[in-house]
């Protein structure tokens, strides 16, 4: 879980989580300071955030029936949304993404 760069206090997965979705930053809940996910946080999340796609790419090319191919789409999406706050770090400054 990501820790505030001011206060460090631990956040929880669902407030981690909703960080994902406030591009402008998120107020820490514990100190008020604006926390903003860094640049290679977001980068190495954007290649977790392909991996349904990906399997939906390679599975396609397979001799896959159409209910196990949208329960694996499934299966990888939950995934990838349980392990997404466990890598990402925060930072009190806005960093370029690029």
């Amino acid at each position: 879980m990501p820790n505030c760069q001011k206060c460090n206090q631990k956040w929880t997965w669902k407030q981690a989580l909703k960080a994902n979705f406030k591009l402008d930053g998120m107020e820490c809940p514990y100190c008020g300071q604006d926390q903003y996910i860094t640049a290679e946080s977001r980068r190495r999340t954007n290649w977790i955030s392909f991996a349904p796609a990906l399997s939906l790419l390679m599975l396609a090319f397979m001799d896959v029936s159409l209910g196990i191919l949208i329960s694996i789409i499934i299966v990888l999406s939950i995934l990838m949304i349980g392990i997404y706050p466990f890598v990402i770090k925060l930072s009190s400054d806005q960093e370029s993404f690029w």
